[in-house]
């Protein structure tokens, strides 16, 4: 028998302690008098009601039964008997009761003497119905029917269809002609197909898709498709170029925009219909609220923005792109006195996380991103997140932070600026080789800012941060002086260079990390007093004094001395006389 897993017993605890839900179910015993000793006179009723879990664990993200768990109080039947032999005819009765078949994954767990059966229910990037023709989903304890308006999005999920590309039968006559008098389809708007292509002239005046009829254009931008002899719109088609009235068919492809003020009041706005026309009117509207903060650094002063207007657009462009229009939900985005709040419908796509999205991409909608980049509004993909770290950064600001659930994806950006001497390091990059800093460096940057000293292992470890480009950034930030080793081989570190540290506070921290050979300064000293007897502390401070790290003050450099004296003195190396001079101990 085929077990892919060693399940420990401490995971079993843990999943025990959360319950039945969303990924797991418990079965007293398998109710076939053959299997496990329960005697009833019906046995392909209990296989009837696994399928049902089964099923709907499959259609949503897989699952655990665990068998031979009491489901009332979640304790182990100690009546439970595993015959392994028997597991085969449950496997096969479940592939037999499914459609397409389920093979389950049996394992074994043995709790508190009693050996216990698992049954993985993997998951499927197929639709599957029981035997009797039920589609089922999973819900947080307990399994229920999909409705007629969730498939699309579940096979949306499992790749099975591109929402995007799907049609739609819209029966609308036709009421407008083109400029060459054609009767155009009765779901598309004239006037917005004009501007559409008008928009993709300005961009790329030599496009293919100004060269040939409009239809055809329509049809490579793939916003319509021929079905059975008839021009019907897909879902992008809809959204760009289709009519009030068909938009109808879209209802939830809208955008509302909250704005709450310290007193607690708020502004609402909405936007939908048109998709280009919503995603401009909602840009305007929060670029106009934008507030800017002047910052001095020495002779030259930087403007911060509360938040920066890439950072709005990029934002809003991710969510009307990546969003799942198969979802009866709308965009939400909600603007507070410190920060805002971007959600979209659906999670993040398939094979993207909070761990990788900055670096990775999968377009949910590739329709869509691909008509945006014709008029210009995104750039190649990934490259949004790339625009929105680097923009933050380089403002001193905190990286956007994803709060993902089974229904919506959040990007909360916040106002305020959290260090200043990013900030203050990326205007002076600026200013240095007359362009913005990139991203890999910034984040080696901030993380070196954050940590003090930061091993190479420490960055690459480090969240967004590529291993790939990482060696560059950090040859980058030496040469230019931002940054500065210490220590060697294994023990190499990177810290902000001492040109680099203002404060007091960022001087005595870079001392501590820079950790200085106190035995280079003990020799000197000592080399000193045998050539010329004696030395005042004084005359031991103008020795070291051009040679102690220029980032230390007047007063560090005679504590520094001091205690050099002072260890010298302590292990025998100098005495000191009545007049306070040094010489070495005889």
């Amino acid at each position: 028998m085929k077990k892919l897993t060693k399940l420990s017993v401490q995971w079993f605890y843990d999943l025990l302690e959360r319950g039945e839900c969303d990924i797991m179910d418990f079965k007293e015993q398998l109710e076939d008098k053959q299997l496990f000793g329960k005697s009833i006179k019906s046995f392909s009723s209990s296989y009837d009601d696994l399928a049902r879990d089964v099923v709907a664990f499959a259609n949503y993200k897989g699952g655990f039964l665990f068998v031979g768990i009491q489901d009332s109080t979640k304790s182990i039947n100690q009546n439970f008997e595993y015959d392994n032999s028997k597991v085969f005819e449950l496997v096969k009765q479940i592939q037999d009761r499914t459609s397409p078949a389920i093979t389950l994954i049996p394992h074994t767990i043995t709790v508190n003497g009693t050996q216990l059966l698992v049954l993985e229910v993997p998951f499927s990037p197929q639709m599957h119905r029981t035997s009797k023709g039920e589609f089922l989903i999973r819900s947080n304890n307990g399994n229920r029917s999909i409705e007629p308006y969730e498939m699309a999005t579940i096979m949306s999920e499992k790749n099975l269809i591109i929402y995007d590309q799907k049609v739609w039968t819209v029966t609308l006559s036709p009421k407008e002609h083109d400029s060459f008098g054609n009767p155009i389809s009765g779901w598309q708007d004239n006037g917005r197909i004009e501007r559409l292509l008008k928009m993709i002239g300005s961009v790329r005046p030599d496009s293919p898709f100004l060269k040939q009829p409009v239809q055809e254009s329509l049809s490579s931008l793939g916003l319509q498709k021929e079905v059975d002899g008839r021009t019907l719109p897909t879902t992008a088609g809809l959204l760009f170029v289709g009519n009030n009235m068909a938009l109808k068919e879209l209802p939830y492809a809208s955008i509302s925009y909250n704005r709450y003020f310290e007193d607690g009041t708020y502004r609402h706005f909405e936007y939908s219909g048109n998709i280009i026309e919503s995603v401009d009117a909602c840009y305007a509207q929060l670029k106009a609220e934008i507030q800017q903060k002047e910052f001095h650094f020495g002779l030259f002063r930087e403007y911060v923005e509360d938040y920066p207007e890439v950072v709005l657009r990029e934002l809003l462009m991710n969510a009307v792109a990546h969003r799942d229009y198969s979802r009866p939900q709308i965009i939400q985005i909600r603007k507070y006195p410190n920060h805002i709040e971007i959600e979209s419908p659906g999670p993040f796509p398939n094979g993207i996380d909070e761990t990788n999205y900055l670096r990775q991409s999968n377009a949910r909608n590739p329709n869509i991103m691909d008509v945006f980049r014709e008029i210009g509004y995104t750039e190649k993909a990934g490259s949004g997140f790339n625009k929105i770290f680097t923009e933050l950064l380089s403002k001193g600001k905190k990286i956007p932070v994803p709060e993902e659930t089974q229904h919506s994806l959040t990007f909360i950006v916040e106002a305020e600026i959290i260090s200043e001497r990013l900030l203050e390091l990326s205007a002076e990059y600026k200013k240095m080789k007359g362009k913005d800093v990139d991203m890999d460096a910034l984040l080696v940057l901030n993380t070196i800012l954050n940590n003090g000293k930061t091993s190479l292992s420490q960055l690459e470890s480090t969240p967004n941060i590529s291993r790939y480009t990482l060696k560059h950034a950090l040859e980058e930030l030496l040469e230019l002086g931002f940054i500065e080793t210490t220590g060697k081989a294994s023990g190499l570190l990177y810290i902000l260079h001492s040109s680099k540290q203002v404060s007091a506070r960022e001087k005595a921290s870079y001392i501590k990390n820079k950790g200085f050979d106190d035995d280079y300064y003990r020799k000197l000293v000592l080399e000193f007093l045998r050539k010329f007897g004696t030395a005042s502390r004084e005359d031991i401070h103008k020795l070291l004094v051009d040679k102690l790290p220029g980032t230390l003050t007047q007063k560090q450099k005679f504590y520094k001395v001091g205690n050099l004296l002072a260890y010298l003195r302590k292990k025998g190396y100098i005495v000191t006389d009545d007049s306070r001079r040094w010489h070495l101990a005889k």
